[in-house]
């Protein structure tokens, strides 16, 4: 009734017999061991088989991998128990039992006396390990990301750092052929266009996106940042414009906003705005709108000659409201023109 192998290719044995069991499956190995198992033992649970497995660690670390197979174990009602101690997983005495009747151990045991005592000891083993304190956490709850890029406007493959940080969950990944990451770290990349860097964060509860957004600017156009004071933040935030063409931005803010222009052109020229006269390659211009300003920058180099025009409606934040939304309808409906031509 009772049999017992012993085997150094322990985990290629143990797959084969997971295949032919029919009741209960009771596994004790390593992370490695375990992941190997991962098609049968998701098949026998979906065939009604109980599956039971403990999991040995020299370290509280658990693998991605590992949580995400776990999960899957779990949502299907098998059990999956999780120890670290270094000593138990130094002895590299791994072992499964099929139906209680049939052991597959990777060690050959040294005090053997029968089939059926061996099974017996080996049990024994298993269900102290198996309890209730054992069973591994799953993260749940809430999941906090904290996701960013040390440059997010530059030139065409510039290299830029994104780093981030994740707490409470089990699985991280970052799109555009980044992959899975770690919860903690960080990445130089860069890019040709304009592209959306999203991570995405996973426990048993939630899902979580961050996005970090990469600006491309052309170098065949001059490049101003703008920022308006926000009274509520009690800062400058940074806002968009539509463009009505290559060379023209318009903005709508409100009357008596701050906004601040900002630029930094690496290449030697002579940079200037119509009014204000000549500027620094590097620098910024604070202004307080009172209904509307243009500026129109003009960057001279020795072969070419560059100009943008930044125009700036101001609103009142309580009156004007019919003049205010006939700009929004004109200011979506260039956007509408801008977006088609772009296609």
């Amino acid at each position: 009734m009772f049999r017992y192998f012993h085997s150094h290719d322990f985990n290629s044995e143990i797959e084969k017999e997971a295949i032919r069991t029919s009741h209960l499956i009771q596994i004790f190995t390593d992370e490695f061991g375990f992941l190997r198992l991962e098609e049968p033992l998701l098949n026998k649970l979906k065939e009604g088989v109980n599956v039971e497995l403990v999991v040995i660690s020299p370290d509280k670390k658990k693998s991605i991998k590992l949580v995400n197979l776990a999960k899957r174990i779990i949502d299907l009602n098998g059990e999956i128990f999780f120890i670290h101690d270094k000593k138990i997983f130094d002895l590299k005495d791994f072992f499964g039992i099929f139906d209680k009747t049939y052991l597959i151990s990777k060690l050959e045991s040294k005090n053997f006396i029968s089939n059926e005592s061996l099974i017996r000891e080996k049990n024994s083993f298993f269900e102290i390990l198996s309890v209730k304190s054992n069973l591994i956490d799953l993260y749940s709850g809430n999941i906090d990301v904290f996701f960013k890029s040390d440059k997010t406007v530059l030139r065409k493959g510039e290299s830029f750092e994104l780093n981030w940080t994740v707490d409470n969950a089990h699985e991280v990944s970052i799109n555009n052929d980044v992959g899975i990451v770690s919860n903690k770290g960080s990445i130089f990349k860069s890019v040709d266009f304009d592209t959306k860097f999203e991570l995405t964060a996973k426990n048993k509860d939630f899902e979580i996106k961050k996005s970090v957004y990469i600006k491309i600017f052309d170098d065949d156009e001059i490049s101003i940042f703008v920022k308006v004071h926000d009274k509520t933040l009690d800062r400058l935030i940074e806002v968009s414009s539509i463009r009505v063409s290559k060379f023209s931005e318009s903005y709508a803010v409100f009357d008596g906003q701050i906004v601040e222009l900002s630029w930094d052109i690496s290449t030697n020229g002579r940079f200037s705005e119509s009014a204000l006269g000549d500027l620094d390659l590097r620098g910024s211009y604070r202004f307080k709108l009172d209904r509307y300003k243009c500026l129109i920058f003009n960057y001279l180099t020795v072969n070419n000659k560059k100009t943008k025009k930044i125009e700036f409606h101001g609103f009142n934040n309580k009156k004007n409201d019919i003049e205010r939304k006939s700009f929004l309808k004109w200011f979506f409906d260039k956007l509408i023109q801008f977006i088609r031509k772009s296609d």
